[in-house]
Parts: structure tokens; C-alpha cells; sequence
């Protein structure tokens, strides 16, 4: 996979559709075998994209996944009935069409994305669930003609410089994946965005079409929520994603999930309530045990990037009584992210905090996020390290830490976790 290796995700990336359109009629299209249903949305895609696979591998049908980032291995983004690809047969296709990778001149994400469509339409799945890349109109998965349901999670401000600096661009964007005669499923979205959404379909509207209610949190690791829409009223439906935001997004792959049924797919209340309770987003409020030089403590993993999502995390947090004393956070974040905006509202929670230096060229330098951090937290609170394995070291016995700010952060401490786990379960 050296293509991979020598070409990293967000560089070469220019916005359009031609580069790959040609590639993949070269190899005969793919992607227009399949039936998809295809997901965009600032925060909640990825989530949602689990819950609506779940919910039809529980149905009985071959189904595809297709997600991104990976936190710990490539072969995470693309999946046939909840097994990732083999590192084997990635190399293989990545090798197969190399040669007519580079004649087209494709990025990181349009290979990826074409050679998981070559993989769905060899695997001859019944149905896949694509997430985009980032934003919609010109992202590698919009070859997709005739999708299923297309679904928009959530809208706020992220990669502004790309997707544009208001509400109302970065909407236009994500509705680019929406196709004629396509149902259109929403979450919780901005006025703004919604106009924009309306203007192009008569979307399902999450609060108006549908909604959660009734929401009961058990513990650290479940809640329960029941779901009424104009067809449909479950009871008790119950998840291991923490957060009202996760309520949502469940919300939107049940009505993703309520329209497939309308098109010949047999989808029962109890493939539903039970394909919810088996899903697993790892990197999202994924509280983890770990041993590390004869020390046990825990961790509070989540991949919350931006503001929107450092929100959601923080709603959580408080919810479920975490942020009753000051806590201590490892932190890092990429450098087109708002992180002066990030920093203060962690800082608030903050009994120290620990920066280390992570595996991406696109981090910004922990001697910069000390710089900030010190307007609110005091410099003998805050610890600049080499790794994030250095940064697991320097808990004490019993402590709750927080890692949060980067998806890459996240990667890395959950590959961490993987090798160190606590043999208690949490």
C-alpha cells in the first residue's frame, strides 16, 4: 500500500469530480451497481453511518461500510457485514489499479474511495453505507448516482476554507449530495441550513418528521430513548453511545432505516432495537482501563475536533457527573482547526493539561497550545511530552483523564489502550 504511505490524506486535494469520474468509468463504474445510502454532516456521520449498518447486518442483509478517518488501521474505513477489508486484499487492489491511479492523477481519499467500490461490487453486497470525506458536492463518494436515502447529520462551521465561511455555503456543500427523486433524512440543523436543505428536497427533518423523547441515562456506558414518527413508535431503544448527540444520529438512522423498508428491504422493530444496541464507534466518549508501569487509570477517549463536537462531548461530560472536579486532559489539534476557541473551553474543566507531540505533519506545535493554555491555566499545570505514550505514563494510580482536540490523538492513545488494557472490565 505505498500509495498510501507516500501520498498522505489532505494533500493534492483539489475540488472536483473529473479526476475520479474517469477513473472509475474506465473500470466500468462500479459504484453505479450498488445500492447506497450516503451520509454527509459536519459531526454524526460516521455514527449514524454504524447505526444504519448494524441495524441491516442485524436484518440479515450484505452489507458494505464505508467510513473515515481510520484512528488505528487503514483497513477500518471499509468493511462488509461488520469485518474490516484484510490488509492482504487492500495491497492487492491497491497494486491492481495503481498504474491508472497515478494516469488520472488521483488523491489519498479518491483512491481509497474507488478501490472500496471496486471491493462493495466484487463482495457483491446487497447494500452500502457510504459516509463522505468532507462536505459533499465535490467529495470522492458524490460518483454515487442514484442513492437509496441520502442523510445530512449536522451543519456548523469546520474547514471554512474549503466548504466557505457561513452557515448557508458550508449547507449548499453537503446538499450537494442530494439527488432527484432521493429521500433526504436531517438531524438537528441551524435555521439557515435548513432553508438551504428545502430549497433542493422536501427532507425529513429531525424534531419535525421524527424525534427521540424520553431519554433515560443508566450509566457510563448506556442510555435509553424511545422514537415516534409519523409510521413508527418504539419503545425503549437502547444504545452504548453516550450523548444526547448520539440520541440524534440513532434518531436519523432509524428513519433512514424506516424509508429503506418502503423500497423492498424487510426491516423489523427488533432488527432495529437490536442492531442500535450492538453498535460500536470507537474514539467517541470511549472510556477505556489501563495498566501502564504497574499503574491503573482510566481514560475518557473521544475524537471531538471542533467546536460543535467539543460541545456535544462536554454536554456528555457534565451529564454523567465528570465535570463535578477539575480533570486532567491530553490534548492536540490540527492546525486549521480553531483551537484558541477549543483551549478555553477545555481550560475551564482543566486541572492540568499534557500536549504531546503526535505523528502528523499537519499538528500544531505543543509549544503553541502551551502559549494559549497559559492565558487561563497556570504554566506548572501544563506538560509539553514527546508521545502520547509518554503522555499515559504521567497518570497517577486511579485517575480519569480526558484525550480530546484530534482525531490522530485519538488513534494513537486507543492503539495505546489496545496494548495496555486493565483486565477489569470498566
Amino acid at each position: 500500500m505505498t500509495f498510501f504511505k507516500n501520498l498522505k490524506e489532505y494533500e493534492g486535494m483539489k475540488p472536483g469530480l473529473l479526476r475520479i469520474k474517469k477513473f472509475l468509468k474506465d473500470l466500468n463504474n462500479p459504484q453505479d451497481s450498488l445500492k447506497v445510502v450516503h451520509i454527509a454532516g459536519t459531526n454524526g456521520k460516521g455514527s449514524t453511518a454504524v447505526f444504519v449498518s448494524n441495524i441491516l447486518i442485524t436484518a440479515g442483509y450484505r452489507t458494505a461500510l464505508y467510513t473515515s478517518p481510520h484512528l488505528i488501521d487503514i483497513t477500518e474505513r471499509i468493511s462488509v457485514d461488520g469485518k474490516n477489508i484484510s490488509k492482504k486484499t487492500l495491497k492487492d487492489l491497491s497494486r491492481n489499479y495503481l498504474k491508472k491511479a497515478i494516469k488520472y492523477k488521483l488523491s489519498y481519499f479518491e483512491y481509497l474511495t474507488s478501490l472500496a467500490f471496486i471491493y462493495f461490487a466484487l463482495q457483491k453486497v446487497e447494500v452500502a453505507v457510504i459516509e463522505t470525506g468532507l462536505g459533499g458536492r465535490f467529495d470522492a463518494t458524490n460518483v454515487i448516482k442514484k442513492p437509496l436515502v441520502c442523510a445530512i447529520t449536522s451543519i456548523a462551521k469546520e474547514h471554512q476554507e474549503i466548504l466557505g465561511n457561513t452557515i448557508e455555503q458550508i449547507a449548499f456543500e453537503k446538499a450537494g449530495i442530494i439527488k432527484k427523486n432521493c429521500d433526504i433524512v436531517c438531524g438537528k440543523l441551524p435555521k439557515k441550513a435548513e432553508l438551504i436543505i428545502r430549497n433542493k428536497s422536501n427532507p425529513y427533518f429531525y424534531g419535525k418528521a421524527f424525534k427521540s423523547y424520553n431519554i433515560r441515562v443508566f450509566d457510563v456506558l448506556s442510555q435509553r430513548f424511545d422514537y415516534i414518527s409519523k409510521t413508527l413508535n418504539l419503545k425503549n431503544i437502547d444504545i452504548g453511545l453516550l450523548g444526547e448527540h448520539q440520541i440524534i444520529n440513532a434518531s436519523v438512522a432509524v428513519c433512514i432505516v424506516e424509508l429503506l423498508s418502503r423500497k423492498r428491504f424487510t426491516l423489523s422493530e427488533t432488527d432495529i432495537k437490536k442492531g442500535l444496541k450492538n453498535s460500536v464507534c470507537i474514539g467517541r466518549f470511549d472510556l477505556r482501563k489501563l495498566s501502564i508501569d504497574n499503574k491503573n487509570f482510566s481514560l475518557i477517549i473521544d475524537g471531538a475536533h471542533n467546536i460543535e463536537g467539543l460541545n456535544y462531548f462536554f454536554d456528555t461530560f457534565k451529564r454523567l457527573g465528570f465535570a463535578n472536579k477539575k480533570n486532567i486532559f491530553i490534548f492536540a489539534a490540527m492546525k486549521e482547526k480553531k483551537y484558541k476557541q477549543m483551549i478555553k473551553k477545555i481550560a475551564f474543566f482543566a486541572e492540568k493539561i499534557i500536549l504531546p507531540h503526535i505523528k502528523s505533519n499537519r499538528a500544531i506545535n505543543p509549544i503553541d497550545l502551551k502559549n494559549e493554555f497559559l492565558k487561563y491555566i497556570s504554566e506548572d499545570k501544563i506538560f509539553v511530552v514527546n508521545s502520547a505514550k509518554e503522555a499515559c505514563c504521567m497518570f497517577d494510580y486511579g485517575k480519569i483523564g480526558i484525550t480530546i482536540g484530534s482525531l490522530y490523538l485519538a488513534g494513537e492513545v486507543l492503539s495505546i489502550a489496545q496494548k495496555h488494557k486493565y483486565s477489569e472490565s470498566v
